[in-house]
């Protein structure tokens, strides 16, 4: 966001007002105090907006720093469960292998007319 003020330092330090017996010409004194004023609402205005994003970009970051805790414990979690499982390549195979033979002799209970699920 581009904030265009009408006054920068340097301007406001050379600012010179034409005398008047006695003093300053007080029109041009308040018309470049109201320039002043201007840019200090200008300015407020900024600071009140960039404090809304800050404070919304805060909520933001709080909100997926927790999640990322959930996720975190989640995957712990995970990571545990998932820890006794083999990676061995060979137990892999010889699970596979007693399952083939677990159903082939299921098959062949069935076809001598035994139930399998009831046998002990």
């Amino acid at each position: 966001m581009s904030v265009k003020l009408l006054l920068d330092s340097n301007k406001i330090y050379h600012k010179t007002f034409e005398g008047t017996k006695p003093g300053y010409d007080a029109l041009q004194v308040d018309s470049f105090l109201d320039l002043v004023i201007k840019d200090y609402e200008t300015f407020e205005q900024y600071m009140d907006e960039t404090n809304k994003i800050i404070n919304d970009l805060t909520n933001k970051v709080k909100l997926l720093d927790s999640q990322l805790s959930e996720a975190e414990n989640e995957k712990a979690a995970l990571k545990s469960r998932l820890a006794g499982i083999s990676t061995n390549q060979d137990a892999s195979l010889n699970n596979l292998e007693l399952l083939k033979r677990i159903s082939a002799l299921e098959k062949a209970l069935n076809k001598a007319g035994i139930n399998p699920n009831t046998v002990e």
